[in-house]
């Protein structure tokens, strides 16, 4: 303290050292022992206040109060997801509501690629609003569009810190269907702690089927999976030459391929009835567009397949670009089908060959009695524009 004092006032320290007037020593004493009495007294002060909570609070960061809950949902997602066996990357910067992503891995433990966007919401307040059997949530229109938007699927995760449960949905999905509404539902039988890989990655395609990686045994198994119905004659290798299009770069789907297959089929056996279509064999054909997806031979929007298969109950409809490995099927059909005409298994017939393109258009009953009222709306509303100006 003394050495303290004397480096911080040194003039007062010397008073007998300097010559002053009669009686201003003396002043100068006194003052000079005043100020040592409350700097000492100050410095106590100081000495006991560092251990305070008070001093404390005041000179250190204050930890936000919501981090450990919000830390708390995200946690519980990146266990649930290292217990499936599946991938989570949690996104380290520039967040805007997607928290992280999940990468599928197949049975094999081979990555795929193939990836789900995840926002999770960790909170009792996050359970406000619900129904008997689900809970809902509120987006505002620009983190609706955002979602809507999105190239990836987008799973919504709620998390109740209390029971550590939690509960998603596929909110990409709800927001683009034809049901959408101005909240989302996760179902409350949704628990994402219970949930399977193939569950969470419905929406983009992934069923659990194993992936075929010899080009000879996809080929074969596309010719083996047949419809059982003997009035419904098509393969699902029967659907995919017949629905190459684009120079064979493409693939078409829709209704009107199978039945024109099995009517021709038919015909060539003398079938006495016509062809029959029922739920078994909506269900083949869907089929072949998951088999699509999961032997990942075209690029296909599952989602919006999932619409007309759900929401509308119909079969999608659709063209697709192949993949490379597509592409590297229709190539090893065509060497096939060399290889048989050369050894005299095929008849050479020339041109026509098992793998070519087939072309597709617009119906022009469907729309040419429209023509002439869509250039009347499209004059009408310059007109309305130009009156408004």
């Amino acid at each position: 303290m003394n050495a303290w004092f004397h480096a911080h006032f040194p003039l007062l320290g010397t008073a007998r050292q300097i010559s002053d007037p009669p009686g201003k020593a003396q002043r100068r004493q006194t003052l000079s022992a005043l100020i040592w009495h409350i700097c000492r007294s100050l410095a106590t002060i100081r000495i006991a206040c560092r251990g305070s909570p008070r001093h404390h609070a005041a000179m250190l960061p204050q930890s936000p109060r919501n981090y450990q809950t919000e830390r708390l949902g995200v946690n519980a997602v990146a266990v649930a997801v290292a217990r499936l066996g599946l991938i989570w990357r949690e996104t380290p910067t520039g967040d805007v509501g997607i928290d992280g992503q999940i990468e599928y891995v197949d049975a094999a433990g081979h990555a795929t690629g193939r990836l789900l966007s995840v926002q999770v919401k960790s909170g009792i307040s996050y359970f406000a609003n619900e129904t008997e059997d689900a809970f809902l949530f509120y987006f505002d229109a620009k983190h609706r569009r955002y979602i809507e938007q999105h190239p990836l699927p987008v799973l919504l995760i709620l998390h109740n810190p209390d029971t550590d449960i939690s509960y998603w949905a596929d909110v990409r999905q709800q927001l683009r269907g034809e049901r959408a509404g101005a909240a989302v539902r996760l179902p409350k039988h949704s628990i994402f702690q219970t949930a399977t890989a193939p569950t969470l990655f419905e929406t983009d395609g992934i069923d659990g089927s194993g992936f075929i990686d010899d080009l000879n045994e996809v080929c074969a198994t596309m010719i083996a999976t047949r419809s059982a119905n003997a009035s419904f004659p098509v393969s699902h290798f029967d659907l995919f030459a017949h629905g190459l299009t684009n120079i064979a770069r493409s693939i078409y789907y829709g209704m009107d391929v199978p039945l024109m297959v099995a009517e021709a089929n038919l015909a060539r056996t003398d079938y006495e009835f016509g062809f029959g279509v029922g739920e078994d064999e909506h269900l083949f054909l869907f089929g072949f567009v998951r088999f699509l997806i999961a032997q990942n031979l075209a690029r296909i929007d599952f989602g919006d397949c999932l619409i007309d298969w759900i929401d509308r109950e119909k079969q999608p409809h659709f063209v697709a670009p192949l993949t490379a490995r597509g592409r590297d099927l229709v190539r090893h059909i065509r060497d096939q089908e060399l290889a048989l005409v050369e050894n005299g298994a095929l008849p050479d017939i020339g041109t026509t060959m098992v793998v070519r393109e087939a072309f597709f258009e617009m119906v022009p009953n469907s729309f040419s009695t429209r023509l002439p009222r869509i250039q009347e709306f499209q004059a009408a509303m310059v007109q309305q524009a130009g009156a408004a100006r």
